[in-house]
Formats: C-alpha cells, structure tokens, sequence
C-alpha cells in the first residue's frame, strides 16, 4: 500500500507535481495503442460538477522575486514505496495491437507575441555551459536494464515567445488551506488549460478540496500576459479518492479575459493539441515541460526528455525535477519542423500533443522516477471529454458561443 505524504520544502521533496474546440477529432493511423476504447464506457464516467473561484488578487505580474517569494512550489504527492523494477527497456520495433491515441488539433495563433520588457536572463552555472553552449543540468539512469534514462535541460529562452512554449506557464493559486502556490499548466483551448488534479483540488477531500483563486501566466516569465481562473474541475477518482499512481490525477480550468484587455488568452498564445482517449500508451518518447523550483528556482521552464512506459495506472520516466513542475504537460512531437519532405513525417505525424500532466514522485531524493496521469486515464476511465466539454460550457457562457466546440 502507497502512503502519501506532503513536503512543502523544495530541498526536502523529490515530487512531480504533477483545442480545440473548432477543430475535429482526429484519429491517427499506426502508432502504438494502449487501452481498450469505448465511448459509451466513457460517458458513463461521471466528472464532478467542477467549482467557480472567487477573483484572483495576482493579476499583474509582479517582479520575479516578488513573485518566488509569493508563490511557493507546491507541495506534491509522493510515494514511499520502491519502484518496480520490472520496467525493463522496450522494444520500439514490437508488434503493438492495442488501440490508437484520439487527438483534437491545437492552433499556433500568431506567430510573433510581443515580449515583456526588463525580464532578466537566467544566470546560467558555469557547471551547465560547455564549449559556450548549454548542456544538460542534470541526467542519469538507475540502471542500464530499465527505461529510467533522461536529460533536464534549461529552455532556450529565444523560444519561450514562440509556439508552442508559450502556451505552457504558471499557474499560481491559493489553496483550500489558504496557501499560496504554483504549478505548471498549459492552454489547450483559446480559454481551457490542463493541469495536475491535485493543482486545483486536495484530492479525496471532495467538495471542501477545491482551491480558493487562481491565476495563469502563459510563457512565464517572458510574456507578461496572464487571465484570471474562473472555474476549475477534476476527475471523479481525484474528487472522491485522491490516491496517487491511480490515473486520474488530471484537472482542467477555464480563464477569464486576458488581464488588461477584452480577448481569450488563447488567442495571444494559440494552444496546443491533446489527447481525448487511449492517452495511456504502452509506451511513448514524451517530453516534459514545467518549472521546477530546484532548475533556477523555478523561475525559468524545463524541458525533460524520455521514454515513458505505462505498465501500471501512469507514465512513468526517469526525472530530476521536484516541486514547482506539477501539472506540466507531456508532449509528443513537440516543437515545430524547419523543413521536411513528403512521407518523412513517420507513421504518427502530429505535433505538439498533450498525452499527460506530471503528478507525482518518491520520497527518497536519490530515486529520481516521477508519475504522470494521463489525460483518459486507465481504459479511458478519466471521462477527459467530459471534462474538457465541462471547461467549455463554462468558456461559451463567458465569451460566446466562438470560444471552442464541445467535442462529439
């Protein structure tokens, strides 16, 4: 039996912290398939009713140590039990007879947003440049015979204004406890964004677990954007149970204007694809963004790369990061191509997929493995389109009927 425990200190915790709508589903040819589909399955999932929040106090992006000092990384689920070892490397070449990922097409938006002014540089470590560039800040492996291999790095801040990192940033909140935090998050939706159940809601703790307020700074901290939170759900399993390494650790939110203006956010920073069923892959090359505070403070994004496998109820992946990363989505294909030619694109050509958000980690700081939900959730159990079409209902009823389109 796991036992959960809650560390606020970043130096004491080895945590992971854990489009659509006017596009149509799009169901990939070949690629690995994980869990047995049924949309019937599915919608008989109930989601909680979700929870509207009263108005932010952190509209404005204050200075960076203002804001490290208001908002701690927050405290995340760990799990003190061993890792399996049974994880052992996959072949990427095996037959895999299991059902194809549903994906909802994200949108770039434009392609230049404006930068905000006097935002300081990262003071990068003499450790972490080499032959003046950057080289990874932290990798490794436990052993050669598993899958936990993978390298941190810090993102080039040339591409923090650009798509699709710009659609990924903090989300600051004050918790059921009064506390004020920080998490990572990104758009999914010109007013939808996707986090860690546990970001928005205690878990387990029902209707009492829900956070109090909450605010969303897109490109953190080069775009000096941000849209209060209006209203925030999460899955039935997080709402009822809380439990970590079960699936559902996954919350949705939908955003108020755009601070300062009468636009969606999303229509700043376009947002990215994601995953409606079969998120939970066998296995999935996945790359991981969020802002964890023991990379720079968690001042500046991270971006993780590994293979993830999902022999139990989540991913799970060789990390370094800790506090402050939870909620951060998990990627396939992600970035943009320069230049390609017909046919070069493999058997799984789309880009910049959501498939889960970073949950939960070990207690033990020298087991660097994390967990990730994905979005559906084991056999689909998460409901994530009814989640997503919750968010929506609420973004139509706050900016029209233009703001996205409930998935069928």
């Amino acid at each position: 039996m796991h036992t959960r425990s809650y560390f606020v200190s970043v130096a004491s915790a080895m945590a992971f912290f854990a489009s659509a709508g006017f596009c149509q589903a799009a169901d990939p040819g070949a690629a690995p398939g994980s869990n047995s589909p049924s949309n019937a399955a599915q919608a008989a999932v109930t989601t909680p009713r979700g929870q509207a929040l009263g108005a932010s106090t952190a509209t404005q992006q204050l200075s960076l140590k203002a804001m490290l000092d208001s908002y701690k990384p927050y405290p995340t689920p760990q799990l003190s039990a061993l890792p399996q070892e049974a994880h052992s490397l996959i072949d990427p070449l095996a037959a895999d007879n299991t059902a194809a990922p549903k994906i909802i097409a994200g949108m770039p938006g434009p392609k230049t947003v404006e930068r905000a002014a006097g935002v300081a540089e990262p003071a990068i470590a003499a450790s972490d440049v080499a032959q003046n560039s950057i080289t990874p800040f932290d990798y490794g492996r436990t052993s050669l015979s598993t899958v936990y291999h993978y390298t941190d790095r810090l993102l080039d801040s040339e591409l923090a204004d650009d798509f699709p990192y710009r659609t990924v940033g903090w989300l600051v909140f004050v918790a059921s406890n009064g506390g004020s935090y920080r998490c990572t998050a990104q758009l999914i939706g010109r007013s939808i964004g996707v986090t860690a159940g546990h970001c928005v809601h205690d878990g387990g703790n029902k209707a009492a677990g829900w956070i109090r307020s909450a605010t969303f700074y897109p490109g953190y901290p080069y775009l000096g954007m941000s849209a209060p939170v209006y209203w925030v759900n999460t899955t039935s399993g997080w709402y009822n149970n809380g439990n970590l390494d079960a699936g559902y650790d996954v919350g949705v939110f939908t955003l108020r204007k755009r601070t300062g203006t009468s636009v969606e956010l999303g229509a700043s920073t376009g947002y990215v694809s994601f995953c409606t069923s079969n998120c939970l892959q066998k296995y999935w090359y996945l790359t991981q963004l969020g802002y964890p505070g023991n990379y720079y403070s968690g001042t500046y994004m991270t971006q993780g790369e590994h293979l993830e496998v999902s022999d139990t109820r989540d991913y799970l992946y060789g990390s370094g990061m800790q506090g402050g990363s939870s909620g951060g989505g998990h990627f396939a294909n992600l970035g943009d191509l320069t230049s390609y030619t017909s046919g070069s694109l493999g058997n799984w050509p789309y880009r910049n997929v959501v498939f889960a958000t970073t949950s939960w980690g070990y207690t033990d700081a020298s087991i660097k493995i994390q967990g990730a939900s994905s979005l559906s959730g084991p056999n689909n159990s998460n409901n994530f389109k009814g989640l997503y079409n919750g968010a929506c209902t609420q973004a139509r009823a706050l900016h029209g009927a233009a703001s996205c389109s409930p998935l069928p």
